[in-house]
């Protein structure tokens, strides 16, 4: 009967119906998941502004029938302490919860995530000294999303955080979200077969599946840029500490978006200001821009032929259906030329230039324009505005950029046209999205003419009137005037609705403040876009410089990092090849030499020992840093970046600790005090003087 048994179910491999192959298969054989990794992000030469990095929880084995338990809770809470830092009663309150409730295990929140493989090898190492007593640590590797510059560019990227649920990254904000899909690979698997103990058979690991990791996205935002703009909004808020501000870098011939960024903004790595605002400002914030808009006016009405620098007009105030809408000065400044009524910028001659154009071809000139719809750039949930022309008075008020809203996208897109002879370019901010596992590319972004706005007479023609709103022969606005460059823009103050009541806030210095500028104004290589809205504190500082401190910083550094040439016509700040310069004399002139290099001489001697860069470049106002001979002595390390700090100390092997942003202001070594590798000095950065 048992010969009979086994014979039925070798032939018939069924029990009561049921399959004892699937049955088998389904007991002993298993599958393990090759997980895929998320595209990067990166800018423009490849730096990583958003990547895949491996990290891991720690928790606590509490069940004394475990052998490996925390069974002394003061070692394991001291070495949790020192090496990362959790307050070490509330280790020892977590360990007594978690037995009282009986659990196996406890986990210690934030403070017991992301630990870095250094922390991990710290704590094993402690656990397997058998004199310490510590114990009970169990470690989960999990795959977290890495952004090494913290707080930059963070509306623009965006970020993704691990689903709970099915324990893959996924996007929540900002290209993240929007390109999800393209960055989230396929995870890959192996199956294999597995004995009654959970051994893997030998030779059953089969049918494997490769993980195909998710594409690469490559931004047009070049991280020096995104730097100094960072830096500018930090002076900016430190300064004025507004409800909001933003800027916007772009190409003036491209098209291209060099950098962007807001305030509130968020750290993705510290989750530091989540919360504070989920809009991405460049192309989900509509707002009435004021004066800035006056620009496109201006252009559709020398394109219509309606606009004539010499003609007069009387300023002051204009009458619309029984209303009078007054200048910003309302007594005027009398009868003027309309050249000299958008160099005080005046209302009133918008309005006459309106009735001129006519208002069914002016409404098309903006629309043409971009404005009221999207830009149909790479960006989700773009907002379009809205141009508001149902109302004679809202009509005449968009002439001057009020009851119409815009985006600081269509801004610079609007703005393109007039620099590019009428050609209207679309802004982007995709340089590639490539696939890593084949290397093809799967999108290019580009220049591209989006239509004829104007006509190329009428763009130089606007070009040319726009040249005199800075300076210019009433001298309006000279606070953007740049040394070494000529910036054109036009400025504006605009009201700002009253959240509570309706209506435009009334109070003292309530307003949008914004600048549109480029440079040089002969040849416009790049756009700014900056705004500042509700300052707090020092408000009157926005009516009487507007957002200079801001934007004339970030246009100088932009216009020198990037080589263009000055006044003069040849840059002052070229790219310097750096060579091997060791056993020279400190005084060689083989040494660079540049005005837009600063050297940092570490020691007393007079022969170059080692230097830094070498066999390398050094872009304009970099730091060339040089070790003499002798014996080495601490230099003045005030006014260099934080990322200087930190060349300067893996240069010399000190250990440098960091408080603060911005420019070095103070350190705890004083300037020739002996400097011994090994050491330790600490210093203090702080945002530059925006009145400086």
């Amino acid at each position: 009967m048992i010969f009979w048994q086994f014979a039925y179910l070798m032939i018939g491999k069924s029990l009561d119906d049921e399959d004892l192959i699937a049955h088998g298969d389904d007991k002993f054989t298993r599958t393990a998941v090759n997980s895929a990794e998320r595209g990067d992000i990166t800018d423009r030469e490849g730096n990583i502004l958003a990547s895949d990095m491996e990290s891991y929880r720690v928790a606590l084995i509490i069940d004394d029938d475990y052998p490996n338990y925390v069974y002394n809770v003061d070692a394991t809470a001291s070495v949790l302490n020192e090496v990362l830092d959790i307050d070490e009663d509330e280790v020892k309150e977590q360990v007594e919860k978690g037995r009282e409730d009986e659990r196996f295990q406890v986990e210690l929140g934030r403070e017991g995530r992301d630990i870095s493989y250094n922390e991990k090898q710290a704590l094993e190492e402690a656990q397997q000294d058998a004199d310490s007593e510590v114990s009970g640590l169990y470690f989960v590797s999990e795959t977290k999303r890495f952004y090494p510059n913290g707080n930059f560019a963070s509306h623009l990227v965006g970020y993704a955080e691990q689903d709970e649920d099915s324990g893959e990254l996924s996007g929540q904000m900002g290209l993240e979200r929007a390109y999800d899909e393209v960055l989230t690979g396929a995870a890959g698997a192996t199956g294999y077969t597995q004995d009654v103990w959970g051994y893997i058979v030998p030779n059953t690991q089969s049918q494997v599946k490769a993980p195909e990791d998710g594409a690469d996205i490559q931004l047009t935002i070049d991280s020096n840029i995104q730097l100094y703009l960072e830096d500018s909004l930090d002076t900016m808020e430190e300064h004025f500490e507004p409800e909001e501000l933003f800027a916007v870098v772009a190409d003036a011939e491209t098209g291209e978006i060099l950098g962007s960024g807001q305030r509130p903004s968020f750290n993705p790595r510290t989750r530091e200001g989540f919360g504070n605002s989920w809009l991405n400002m460049l192309y989900q914030y509509s707002f009435e821009p004021g004066s800035t808009f006056k620009v496109f006016s201006l252009a559709a009405a020398i394109d219509a032929g309606e606009y004539d620098p010499n003609a007069y007009f009387e300023s002051g105030s204009y009458d619309v259906g029984g209303h009078t809408i007054y200048d910003w000065e309302p007594e005027g400044w009398g009868t003027i030329t309309y050249n000299e009524g958008m160099q005080y910028s005046s209302n009133a001659l918008m309005m006459i230039l309106q009735d001129r154009v006519g208002d069914e071809k002016m409404l098309e000139y903006y629309k043409d324009f971009g404005f009221g719809a999207s830009t149909e750039s790479e960006f989700p949930g773009e907002v379009s505005g809205v141009i508001a022309w149902d109302e004679e008075l809202q009509r005449k008020t968009t002439s001057f950029g009020q009851t119409s809203t815009v985006t600081p996208i269509q801004m610079i897109q609007g703005m393109t046209a007039i620099l590019n002879d009428g050609q209207m370019k679309k802004p982007y901010v995709i340089e590639s999205i490539t696939d890593p596992n084949t290397d093809e590319t799967l999108y290019e972004g580009g220049e591209t003419v989006v239509r004829e706005v104007i006509s190329p007479e009428a763009a130089q023609k606007t070009q040319e009137e726009i040249n005199t709103f800075v300076g210019g022969s009433m001298d309006r606005n000279p606070q953007y005037q740049l040394d070494d460059y000529e910036v054109a823009g036009k400025s504006g103050t605009a009201q700002v609705i009253d959240p509570d009541g309706g209506g435009y806030m009334d109070g003292p210095y309530e307003f949008l403040t914004s600048f549109i500028g480029y440079a040089p104004k002969e040849d416009p290589e790049v756009i700014i876009y900056y705004g500042i809205k509700l300052a707090t504190k020092n408000k009157a500082d926005t009516w009487d410089y507007g957002v200079m401190h801001g934007f004339n910083p970030l246009m100088e550094r932009t216009l020198k990092y990037l080589e263009v040439g000055g006044e003069g016509g040849e840059s002052k700040a070229e790219v310097i090849p750096v060579d091997d310069y060791r056993n020279m004399a400190l005084d060689d002139e083989s040494l660079p030499q540049q005005e837009t290099i600063r050297r940092l001489v570490i020691g007393e001697g007079t022969e170059v020992e080692d230097h830094y860069p070498m066999n390398g470049t050094l872009l304009p106002f970099d730091t060339f840093f040089i070790k003499t001979d002798g014996e080495a002595t601490m230099p003045d390390l005030r006014g260099l970046s934080k990322r200087e700090a930190i060349i300067f100390g893996d240069f010399t092997g000190v250990t440098v600790n960091i408080e603060g942003e911005g420019y070095v202001e103070d350190q705890s070594v004083e300037a020739g005090a002996p400097l011994e590798e090994g050491s330790e000095i600490g210093i203090t950065l702080e945002p530059k003087d925006p009145n400086d």
